[in-house]
């Protein structure tokens, strides 16, 4: 009979009081035995650390104090951690259902360093969702940078120590990691189609602009010949009219207009309505 292995998740929070318990329910009531659950708490002052209190016994540990920043609290949180996997949630995500650690336990191959899953991103003004692929990745030969879901992804605890998340990042240090993994031959990256997680997009990472910043320094740093935003990535006819526009300095004007109608369409007609079965949810508007 194969041995479950250890699942360690990892949150790092910070005055969280308004969606951290969501994210620590979604966790706690997993029905998957082997489960460990850590939050590094940066010295909440808003309600967050009576929330923590308050699920240590379903097994929560956690800490409180000064960090600097995200990153460090999860390196911080890997040292702690006891799992022969680890997976990062953030403090205003949560996972799909109660079932999903061992439905994704039971994917997991014999040599498997980093399983990489799927998941829905989750608008917080409409509580519409989109899914967020790791399809980008799949294949070496085409791949032209882009992160994978991090709330989607286990990754062995051995790498995490290997390649610690670098501080000098706000908000890319976890697709720093994932790409000296990825192209660590000797790393063996496992992808699934199953949903992992609700990942809210109002957090740091939903600033494209430094997000695009920080990407393109990790390029550089790793000598790899990427750009972020990468134009040549974009459709023809969408290169030519953005070419076209900016030759008569209309550019600028179109972009402003066309922001609110891309967020009326993907909010009315391309995504879809957020739901789930989590016993409390700030999106389906269930709380304690």
């Amino acid at each position: 009979m194969k041995q479950l292995p250890k699942i360690t998740i990892l949150t790092a929070s910070y005055n969280a009081a308004a969606t951290i318990e969501q994210t620590i329910v979604s966790v706690v009531y997993q029905d998957y035995p082997n489960l460990e659950y850590i939050i590094i708490d940066g010295g909440s002052t808003d309600g967050t650390i009576d929330i923590l209190k308050k699920y240590e016994k379903d097994g929560l540990r956690w800490i409180s104090e000064p960090d600097r920043g995200l990153y460090d609290a999860l390196n911080k949180g890997v040292g702690m951690a006891s799992g022969e996997y680890i997976e990062v949630l953030g403090g205003d995500d949560a996972l799909v259902d109660q079932n999903i650690i061992s439905r994704i336990v039971h994917q997991i191959e014999l040599n498997t360093d980093i399983l990489c899953g799927q998941a829905w991103c989750v608008d917080e003004k409409s509580s519409m969702q989109f899914p967020y692929f790791n399809e980008m990745a799949r294949n070496k030969e085409t791949y032209q940078g882009g992160m994978v879901p991090h709330a989607a992804m286990f990754a062995r605890k051995e790498l995490l120590l290997q390649h610690p998340f670098d501080i000098n990042y706000r908000i890319a240090a976890d697709y720093k990691f994932f790409l000296q993994c990825y192209y660590d031959e000797m790393v063996r990256i496992q992808y699934s189609d199953e949903m992992v997680a609700f990942f809210s997009i109002a957090g740091i990472s939903s600033d494209m602009q430094a997000c695009h910043k920080e990407d393109n320094r990790i390029y550089e740093e790793l000598g790899l010949p990427f750009h972020s935003p990468n134009d040549m990535l974009a459709r023809p006819i969408k290169r030519r009219m953005k070419k076209a526009l900016a030759a008569v300095g209309l550019f600028p004007i179109a972009k402003r207009l066309w922001i609110p109608v891309r967020r009326f369409l993907n909010t009315h007609i391309r995504w879809q309505k957020h739901q789930c079965t989590n016993p409390i949810c700030r999106w389906c508007g269930r709380v304690e």
